[in-house]
């Protein structure tokens, strides 16, 4: 009797071990099964409820879906267009897209019941997709009684060989000069806006200006980079107007894929020194930047432009109205300047030694309009034969506007090679900071 009582104990005392057990087998499982759907994409992050196995994707702006993974700004796809996540659902005929989850659609090979469907960028809605690697995204649609499936009406989008048509033109030549009024996008249609993340507080703040030379490409300056960047930390911006306002009507966002120094970027002496940057921009999509009235490229200059003193050019930008300000201006600015002769910048009066042959002054005879804190890496652009074409880059200066000491460019005609070599991926140029 003792040894029956004792054997039920060891049996009850084992069973709830392994009843023990397998519960906690079971909260791994759902963790783990949980975690497992919590599939964010393009930099989307899980926010998971507790006790219950229910998640959701916070997105970033640009994005949204269940798993964060449909652009909203995608204009165009590259290739097959496999990765294309835009919002284009009609086919080339007009018909209306089905919704891949449609019940229509269930018998059909490829549906948002698929267990690769987020993958293949298939789900609760009617977006044209590639998921076989046809010659271009496509959909389903109805006739009649039949479901058909037809390639979409999406454009093709430029790769980085393809130059743009034209370079230097806009829709809009307005100048409303400092004084806080507003200078619309369409006139500096190759301004671009660089952002830096940050993952400690989890927001994007504005660093550097730059300029279109490419749908793929854009030139700043060297110094708005640290040594220790990294091309995910940053993302740019293409046609708006406000720093501080999101325009879907024309803006276009971008990762950054890469950043290249120039390889002799230095401080050292008290001046920027090769003060020049390319980054490659690339949305998650795939495509480069869309050319209309709200953004254009601007022309590298011909090697032998040198343009005369007094010359009238103009700069834009978001920087400070004056030194003494804390904030950035939150509307695009732009002003003219006059090109100031080389022999005059070099005098002691103005920066002596500090100022090398790859760089140049310009500023306003008045000493009123300058560049400031916040327009660094921005255009300093100048009509030639009838194209705004980049002269310089924004670099430095002592104070703003103040006299005898106007803004220094960097001289852009002198870094033709470095640019063109680095943007065809001739890598006869090692660059000291070439991150991928």
């Amino acid at each position: 009797m003792k040894l029956l009582i004792v054997l039920m104990a060891i049996s009850f005392f084992t069973t709830s071990l392994g009843l023990n057990h397998r519960s906690r087998m079971s909260d791994r499982l759902r963790s783990s099964h949980k975690q497992e759907g919590c599939n964010c994409l393009n930099g989307g992050t899980c926010k998971t409820y507790p006790y219950t196995q229910r998640y959701r994707c916070l997105c970033p702006m640009g994005f949204y879906g269940a798993n964060c993974n449909i652009d909203i700004r995608a204009q165009c796809y590259n290739e097959k267009g496999q990765d294309y996540r835009g919002i284009a659902s009609e086919t080339f005929h007009g018909s209306k897209c089905l919704p891949w989850n449609s019940p229509l659609l269930h018998e059909e090979m490829y549906n948002a019941g698929r267990r690769d469907a987020v993958k293949l960028g298939l789900g609760d809605h009617n977006y044209c997709r590639n998921p076989d690697g046809a010659s271009k995204p496509w959909c389903y649609y109805q006739a009649r009684l039949k479901i058909v499936s037809m390639h979409c009406d999406i454009p093709t989008c430029k790769t980085d060989s393809e130059s743009a048509t034209t370079c230097g033109q806009r829709s809009h030549k307005l100048f409303r000069i400092v004084q806080g009024r507003s200078t619309p996008v369409e006139s500096q249609p190759w301004i671009a806006t660089i952002f830096r993340h940050s993952r400690k507080y989890h927001q994007d703040s504005f660093i550097c200006g730059g300029s279109l030379i490419n749908p793929c490409w854009v030139v700043t300056a060297a110094h708005c980079f640290p040594e220790s960047t990294k091309p995910e930390d940053y993302n740019i911006i293409l046609g708006n107007s406000k720093l501080d306002e999101t325009d879907h009507d024309k803006e276009q966002r971008f990762q950054v894929q890469k950043i290249i120094l120039h390889e002799d970027y230095t401080d050292e002496t008290g001046a920027y020194v090769n003060d020049i940057a390319l980054v490659k921009i690339r949305s998650a999509s795939g495509y480069c930047a869309v050319e209309n009235d709200y953004v254009q490229t601007i022309c590298l200059p011909p090697s032998n432009l040198s343009l005369k003193n007094g010359y009238e050019c103009e700069i834009a930008g978001y920087g400070q109205q004056d030194s003494s300000d804390w904030f950035y201006s939150q509307i695009l600015k732009s002003a003219r300047v006059q090109l100031i002769s080389q022999h005059l910048c070099r005098s002691e009066a103005y920066y002596g030694k500090l100022i090398t042959s790859n760089m140049f002054c310009a500023g306003d005879p008045q000493w009123k309009v300058d560049a400031c804190k916040g327009d660094s890496g921005g255009p300093l652009s100048c009509e030639h034969n009838g194209n705004m074409h980049l002269y310089g880059v924004i670099s430095w200066g002592d104070d703003c506007a103040k006299q005898n000491k106007p803004g220094v460019y960097t001289r852009v005609t002198h870094y033709l090679p470095w640019i063109n070599s680095h943007m065809n991926g001739d890598n006869v140029f090692k660059s000291r900071n070439f991150y991928k």
